[in-house]
């Protein structure tokens, strides 16, 4: 198994990996959507943004994160249902908290729907702690953090993407 920065080439593969691993969530999308999410990726992948967790040549999950002002924020863990269980989500997120120790951030930060019972407990039981929830969009979105010594101090120079900026803005997170 390795860890790589995607390519464009990957998109196909990236998109279906994040159709897989969300349909139990947001159910069967409209082409529309979908388009809106390639357009996203292929952003992301283009800014350097997304990490895959690879076995030779196959796609099995991936990552999307960049820093912003003092932390490493995740906007999507996502792995292949078939390799559910087998560390691939715990080898992306060591991974973040690398980057972000190697870019001398204080925190990773993320989000997840509160209905995604199983997340909740993954991340948890992986460091994070839970500093809020909000109603966004008809789902509630429960917020976390986990602290990290950072390695060095390097200034980030990416922004974090419009949806992101606009969903923390958005939420009144308050202290659980």
């Amino acid at each position: 198994m390795q860890i790589r920065a995607a390519t464009v080439a990957d998109l196909a593969s990236i998109a279906s990996c994040a159709d897989l691993a969300f349909a139990s969530v947001i159910g069967h999308s409209d082409k529309r959507d979908a388009k809106l999410g390639e357009e996203s990726l292929r952003s992301q992948i283009l800014e350097g943004s997304i990490r895959l967790i690879c076995d030779e040549a196959h796609v099995l999950g991936y990552i999307s994160l960049w820093p912003s002002a003092d932390q490493m924020f995740i906007d999507t863990l996502a792995v292949l249902p078939k390799h559910h269980r087998r560390g691939l989500g715990s080898r992306l997120l060591a991974f973040a908290d690398s980057e972000t120790s190697r870019l001398g951030l204080s925190s990773v930060n993320l989000f997840t729907k509160a209905m995604m019972v199983d997340n909740l407990e993954f991340y948890r039981r992986r460091g994070f702690r839970e500093t809020g929830r909000c109603d966004d969009d008809g789902f509630c979105r429960v917020f976390y953090t986990k602290e990290i010594s950072p390695k060095s101090v390097v200034t980030p120079s990416r922004r974090r993407s419009q949806a992101a900026r606009r969903r923390a803005r958005d939420c009144d997170r308050q202290p659980s």
